[in-house]
């Protein structure tokens, strides 16, 4: 899936993102994706985030209108806990903040 067609899919699910808030957020989310699947391919780490979990993180971020908590919950609850500062430190590059 091209980064491209992943804001699609997402914004189109999300309606209330389509703003250029709310698509800074996304492309940020996709980097967090698209960080752990070159990991992943690498060998780096054993949990990816797919297209739907990236959708699942932009919904539960507009329910609780927080997104590393929603990162949390979508996401890190499912990771291996030795890998969890990987994923926090994609998290920090693609956010430029702790979550």
């Amino acid at each position: 899936l091209s980064l491209d067609k992943e804001m699609e899919i997402i914004l189109g699910k999300n309606k209330n993102l389509n703003n250029p808030k709310g698509k800074e957020q996304v492309s940020n989310m996709i980097k967090v994706a698209s960080l752990t699947r070159k990991s992943f391919m690498a060998g780096d780490i054993s949990t990816v985030m797919s297209p739907r979990t990236v959708l699942h993180w932009a919904e539960n971020a507009n329910i609780f209108k927080d997104t590393g908590y929603a990162f949390r919950i979508t996401f890190l609850n499912k990771c291996d806990e030795s890998e969890i500062d990987i994923y926090k430190e994609y998290y920090q590059r693609a956010f430029g903040e702790d979550y």
